[in-house]
């Protein structure tokens, strides 16, 4: 058993998720939001076809939902049967999203497609010419809510010549992700594969380089915050060396810029800014894109843009042109983050209501333990409400932005009522 392998590492399809957090109110992007999930899966096929790689592995969440609607299997067995008849086998392992004993099986998979078991570790061999090439180890999800460790379970036996561990998992505690299947790098590393295949967490990345471990993370950005680009890995893997190369391909890139306009003094400059701005993303990320951006810094146009007036007309006006573009750019936000043009240290070293403010503000800054309790307690008659309006907001989470904005805000009251 030897020789090299290639293959194209994919994870976190989420075929049939919905788009949450935007406001698509052009048809383009909605209809580019909806497509966006099974255009990313036609790419990932269309680059194993032209790297003629030996197969495809996809590390979990192929679904977005147990239930598994009609058109994403449709789109999974589609792709399936192109891979199969361009001789490329296809290995599986189901998450949390789509746990294999929820499955609702609608559309059949042709033979080319091997789902590994949920109830242990399965290993199957990859052949080519008649010779084992690889073996390859995997285990899907068998219900949502994994606790257990299952990378405890795989073990690489003596005869492998190369081994591959396909796992859905969240390795070393990863914030922002549901501790599901958890495990830690040395469990990885007490395996003994040459390279594991990881989904669950959708930003792309490397976690190990001995042994190679990697996310692929979601072909496809699936809200605001999973911004910048996405794909799959292109792998090697021959005897003792494993190589990935990220490939992006996703149809939409979801985008945050921070623009400073605080040497601005007109609302017609900061259009001119954010579509600067916008401009570069378009150029840079060289598809569609949809682009948060967060207005900063203390200038004369901070006055200007108080209200919601500015917001409701500035904000229309941007989009009309940014949509313009080819190709085109949805500002699906203008967040005003400005503040007065005012002299802390100068208000700080004062003995009125002001200086009191902002000293105040800068105890809470300095410790951030004490910010966050604060913000907890006066948020805790709202979180109940946020529940039901399913808002996942959690203001302790940055709660030295939240007091650093609040300060700024109370300034523009007191200073305007003081006539400063």
């Amino acid at each position: 058993m030897g020789g090299e392998v290639r293959f194209v590492h994919a994870a976190d399809l989420h075929l049939g998720a919905p788009f949450k957090g935007v406001a698509a109110e052009d048809e383009r992007v909605r209809h580019a939001l909806v497509e966006a999930p099974y255009r990313a899966l036609v790419a990932i096929v269309e680059l194993c076809v032209r790297e003629q790689v030996d197969f495809l592995v996809v590390s979990g969440d192929l679904y977005n939902s147990a239930e598994r609607p009609v058109r994403p299997q449709l789109a999974l067995a589609d792709a399936a049967r192109t891979l199969d008849e361009a001789g490329i086998r296809m290995f599986v392992v189901h998450g949390n999203h789509d746990p294999a004993s929820d499955a609702r099986v609608l559309v059949g998979l042709p033979g080319n497609v091997h789902v590994f078991a949920h109830d242990r570790v399965e290993r199957v061999t990859f052949e080519r010419d008649g010779e084992v090439v690889c073996a390859l180890y995997g285990r899907s999800f068998g219900k949502r809510e994994v606790k257990e460790n299952l990378a405890a379970g795989f073990a690489r036996e003596g005869d492998d010549a190369i081994a591959i561990g396909v796992l859905h998992a969240n390795v070393g505690g990863r914030r922002g992700y549901d501790d599901y299947a958890p495990c830690s790098l040395a469990d990885l590393a007490a395996a003994g594969m040459d390279y594991w295949a990881l989904g669950h967490v959708h930003e792309p990345g490397v976690v190990s380089e001995t042994p190679l471990a990697v996310y692929a993370g979601a072909p496809q950005g699936l809200d605001p915050t999973q911004t910048g680009e996405r794909g799959c890995y292109l792998v090697s893997v021959e005897p003792g060396h494993a190589e990935a190369a990220f490939v992006p391909l996703s149809g939409v890139v979801w985008d945050a810029r921070s623009v400073d306009v605080s040497d601005l003094a007109t609302l017609d400059a900061v259009e001119d800014r954010v579509l600067e701005a916008c401009a570069e993303v378009s150029r840079t990320r060289g598809r569609p894109a949809i682009v948060r951006v967060t207005l900063t810094g203390r200038g004369e146009v901070h006055a200007s843009l108080a209200g919601p007036e500015p917001h409701t007309t500035v904000l229309p006006r941007l989009r009309e042109r940014a949509m313009e573009w080819e190709p085109w750019v949805w500002l699906d936000s203008l967040v005003d983050r400005t503040a007065p043009a005012v002299d802390l240290d100068s208000v700080r070293s004062g003995t009125d209501l002001s200086s009191d403010i902002v000293r105040i503000a800068d105890e809470l800054m300095a410790s951030p333990d004490d910010a966050r309790r604060l913000a907890s307690e006066l948020f805790q008659p709202l979180r109940a409400k946020l529940r039901q309006a399913n808002l996942d907001l959690d203001p302790a989470a940055d709660a030295v932005a939240l007091v650093e904005r609040a300060r700024d805000l109370v300034l523009d009251l007191v200073l305007a009522e003081e006539g400063k």
